[in-house]
C-alpha cells in the first residue's frame, strides 16, 4: 500500500518538470501529484491532497505474502546540476533497485504531453519490484478506467511498464492495479505516464536510459552559464533548477508548483500557487541576469512587456503563464494536506495589489527604447511603452489607495507602507527612463512630482518613534513592523546604512523573529484567516540579503543558514516553515523564495568568504 502522503515531510519530495509541466516524487518513490495539461491545469495524480486522489509507485515489494510491510525510506537526491531525480530504495535483505525520475528536455520529443519517464533498475538482486497504480480522474473518482498489454489507462492518462496490471479492489470505490517483476542485478524497466494518444509504445530499458543520459546533459548545459562562485553555490544551483522548473515557454515562473499544502497545517491558509505574479516575473529578470542566464532573463522580460500591454488597468494580482487571466478561486471537497481546508483550485480575484507596479518599472522600463533611443520609437522593445505610461499615469490617481499588498492580504485593505515606498520606485524609474530619452517630456515631471508626494507621505505617516519605517501609514495603526520593508534596503531612496533602513530593519528583526526565521508581519494583524500563521522563507531571506546590503556579514550568514537548514535533501523549498517541527510548509518549490535566495547568495558574494 502507497504511504499516506501526509506522512511524508514536504522536504522529502522532488519535483521534476521541464517548465511547462511537473510531478512531485515523494521519498518513497511514489508520483502523488500530477498535472499532464500544464502546472496550472486539473492533475490527475493528486493523492496529496486526498487518499482517493490518484497516484503511481514503483519500488521493492511491500505488499505480498513474503514482504515486509514496513520498509526503510529511500534515498532522494537530484543528480548533480540537473532536475533529474534519484531514489535508491532497500528491499528485503538489502536487496536495493534506483528509480530515476524524469520529463525529458523539451526538445527531445518525448515530452509532448508532459510524459514522465521513471527507470527502474536493480543494483543488487534479484528483487522482487512492485508497480502500484491508484486510478482516479481529475479531482473526482476515476470514471473509465481500462487495463492493457502494456500498463493500464485512467480516463486520459496512459501508465505503460511494459507489461499488464492487474486490478485489485481494496475496499468500497477503491481500486489498485499491481503487479510484481523480479529483476536480477542490472535488469530494469522504464515507467511512463502522460496523457494518452492513442499511438503510446513503451519505452524499453535502453531508450529510457539514453533518453535521461540526454536530459541530464541538458540541464547541466542550461547551468554552466552561472556566474556564482560563493560558498552557496550548491543552494544557488539548485534553485535557479527549480525556478527554470516552474518557468514555462512564455518566459515566467509561476507561483508554485502546487495548491493548498497549507502554510499551517491545518489551517485555513491555503493558497493555489500555479500562477504567475507580477513580482515573481519581476525577479527573474533581475535575478537571472544578474546570475548570468541572459538569454532567461530576456525571456521573463518579454513575458512582461507582452502582459503590461495586453493586461487591463488595474492589473490584475495574478495570470496564468500565457499573460492570461487564472481561473476564479472555488472549493474543492477533499480532504486536504492533513485535513487542511479548504482546497482550492484558482486565485481570488478581487485582490488589489499596487505594490506590483514598482517591480515591474524597476526591470523593464530601462529597455522600452527603439533604435532611436527614444520611448515610442519603433523597435521590438518599444511597443510596451505606450502601456507602461498608462499603468504609471494609473497609479499616479491610486497610489494612495488601501491594498492587499505583497503578501496579498485578505484581511480589510491598509495604506501599506511598503506599498508607498514601491509607488516611489515605479515614478522614480519611470521619470529617469523618460529624462533620459527626452529631456523635456513633461511626463517625466509629472511622474516626479508624484515621487516626491509618495515621499511626502512615508516622511508624514510611515515613520514609527524609533526612526524605522512602520507597516501602516494610518495614524491610529501604532509601530508595527513589516517583513515587506526590508526591501527598503535594495529599492529604497536611501543608502543601506542609512539611519531608516538600519532602524527599519532591526525593529523587524527584533519583533518578527522566530529562531533565525521571520514572521511576515505581527499575528495581530487582520489577514482574512483565523489562527496564526508560520515564519515566511521569503522574509526570511529578503532579512538576509538587507543585512548583507548593510554589510553585517555574521547576521546575513545565520539568516540564511537558518533556510537553509530547513531545506530537505533534495534542496526544494516551500512558502514557509514549521519552527518546531523543523518542517516545510506551504506550495513548493516556491519561485519567489528560490529566486530570493540567489538574491541574497549573491550579496554575500560581496562580503567576507
Amino acid at each position: 500500500m502507497i504511504t499516506d502522503p501526509s506522512r511524508v515531510p514536504l522536504g522529502a519530495r522532488a519535483w521534476i518538470g521541464n517548465g511547462r509541466f511537473g510531478a512531485l516524487v515523494s521519498a518513497d518513490a511514489t508520483i502523488d501529484w500530477y498535472c499532464p495539461g500544464g502546472i496550472g491545469s486539473a492533475p490527475v495524480l493528486w493523492r496529496l491532497l486526498d487518499p482517493a486522489g490518484g497516484a503511481i509507485r514503483v519500488g521493492p515489494e511491500r505488499d505480498g505474502p513474503s514482504a515486509p510491510r514496513r520498509l526503510p525510506p529511500g534515498n532522494l537526491r537530484y543528480r548533480s546540476g540537473t532536475n533529474v531525480a534519484e531514489n535508491i530504495l532497500e528491499g528485503p535483505g538489502g536487496r536495493r533497485v534506483s528509480v530515476v525520475d524524469f520529463l525529458p528536455w523539451p526538445g527531445s520529443g518525448l515530452e509532448v504531453g508532459g510524459r514522465i519517464v521513471r527507470v527502474v533498475r536493480a543494483l543488487s538482486g534479484p528483487v522482487d519490484v512492485e508497480v502500484e497504480v491508484y486510478p482516479a480522474g481529475p479531482f473526482a473518482g476515476a470514471r473509465d478506467v481500462m487495463g492493457t498489454p502494456d500498463g493500464v489507462v485512467v480516463d486520459d492518462l496512459a501508465v505503460q511498464v511494459g507489461f499488464p496490471l492487474l486490478a485489485e479492489p481494496l475496499g468500497r470505490d477503491v481500486q489498485r492495479w499491481r503487479a510484481v517483476k523480479r529483476l536480477e542485478e542490472g535488469e530494469g524497466f522504464a515507467v511512463t505516464a502522460g496523457p494518452r494518444s492513442g499511438s503510446e509504445a513503451p519505452l524499453t530499458l535502453d531508450a529510457a536510459l539514453r533518453l535521461a543520459h540526454e536530459t541530464e546533459t541538458a540541464w547541466r548545459s542550461w547551468l554552466s552559464v552561472l556566474a556564482y562562485t560563493g560558498v552557496y553555490r550548491a543552494a544557488v544551483e539548485r534553485s535557479l533548477l527549480a525556478v527554470r522548473c516552474l518557468t514555462g515557454p512564455a518566459g515566467a515562473p509561476v507561483a508554485a508548483g502546487t495548491t493548498s499544502l497549507p502554510r499551517r497545517p491545518g489551517s485555513e491558509r491555503n493558497s493555489d500557487g500555479r500562477w504567475v505574479r507580477w513580482q515573481d516575473a519581476s525577479s527573474a529578470v533581475a535575478t537571472l541576469a544578474a546570475a548570468g542566464f541572459a538569454e532567461d532573463a530576456e525571456a521573463a522580460e518579454a513575458w512582461l512587456r507582452r502582459s503590461v500591454t495586453d493586461a487591463p488597468l488595474p492589473w490584475p494580482a495574478w495570470l496564468d503563464a500565457d499573460g492570461q487571466p487564472p481561473p476564479g478561486s472555488e472549493e474543492l471537497p477533499l480532504q486536504g494536506w492533513r485535513m487542511s481546508q479548504p482546497v482550492v483550485a484558482g486565485v481570488p480575484l478581487d485582490l488589489e495589489d499596487i505594490d506590483c507596479y514598482g517591480a515591474v518599472a524597476g526591470v523593464i522600463g530601462a529597455s522600452m527604447r527603439g533604435p532611436g533611443g527614444r520611448p515610442g520609437d519603433p523597435g521590438p522593445l518599444s511597443a510596451s511603452w505606450p502601456a507602461l505610461c498608462g499603468a504609471t499615469d494609473w497609479l499616479a490617481d491610486h497610489w494612495s489607495d488601501p491594498d492587499a499588498g505583497v503578501w496579498l492580504s485578505q484581511g480589510p485593505p491598509a495604506r501599506l507602507v511598503s506599498t508607498g515606498l514601491q509607488a516611489w520606485l515605479a515614478f522614480d524609474r519611470m521619470a529617469r527612463h523618460a529624462r533620459q530619452a527626452n529631456p523635456l517630456d513633461l511626463s517625466a515631471a509629472v511622474w516626479q512630482q508624484e515621487a516626491r508626494a509618495a515621499m511626502s507621505w512615508i516622511e508624514d505617516s510611515g515613520f514609527a518613534a524609533d526612526g524605522g519605517l512602520r507597516r501602516d501609514g494610518a495614524q491610529s495603526a501604532g509601530d508595527e513592523p513589516d517583513a515587506a520593508l526590508l526591501r527598503a534596503a535594495w529599492t529604497g531612496p536611501w543608502p543601506p546604512r542609512h539611519h531608516v533602513v538600519e532602524a527599519t530593519v532591526d525593529r523587524v528583526l527584533e519583533r518578527l523573529s522566530a529562531g533565525g526565521l521571520l514572521y511576515r508581519y505581527p499575528e495581530k494583524v487582520d489577514d482574512g484567516h483565523a489562527g496564526p500563521d508560520n515564519p515566511d522563507l521569503l522574509a526570511t531571506l529578503w532579512a538576509a540579503r538587507a543585512l548583507a546590503e548593510m554589510e553585517r556579514w555574521d547576521e546575513a550568514h545565520e539568516r540564511m543558514e537558518a533556510v537553509l537548514g530547513l531545506a530537505g535533501p533534495t534542496g526544494i523549498l516551500s512558502e514557509a516553515a514549521d519552527p518546531v517541527a523543523a518542517e516545510l510548509t506551504g506550495n513548493l518549490p516556491s519561485t519567489s523564495v528560490h529566486l530570493a535566495l540567489v538574491d541574497a547568495a549573491l550579496a554575500l558574494e560581496r562580503g567576507p568568504a
